[in-house]
């Protein structure tokens, strides 16, 4: 059975987690939820802050235009510039969690 570490969460966006077991991360923003293994979220993540940094600057911030393909065929998040911010924060948040987790576990070796 899973037990859970919150590595990120926001109270109206969504949270990042990871299972102790078995170390899939789960990523919830707004009404979506995507389960990942560390290669695949780290791939995951690289990837959604290269399509935040090719943005244009003159975007409206509020237009929803950014499509993201989602690791399932034929499901793609629809974000505007500010929503992708967001999901970037959160993804960073956790990012910086699992590394100091990581760091953690090389002393208790």
């Amino acid at each position: 059975m899973c037990q859970y570490q919150t590595l990120s969460h926001h109270h109206t966006t969504g949270y990042v987690i990871r299972c102790a077991d078995c170390e899939k991360i789960q990523v919830a923003y707004s009404n979506l939820v995507m389960t990942f293994t560390h290669e695949d979220y780290d791939a995951f993540h690289f990837w959604i802050k290269k399509i935040k940094d090719e943005q244009p600057e003159r975007q409206n911030p509020t237009v929803r235009c950014i499509m993201i393909p989602a690791p399932c065929q034929g499901i793609q998040l629809l974000l505007s510039i500010t929503e992708l911010a967001e999901f970037v924060s959160l993804l960073e948040s956790a990012d910086t969690e699992l590394q100091s987790l990581q760091l953690i576990s090389l002393f208790n070796q």
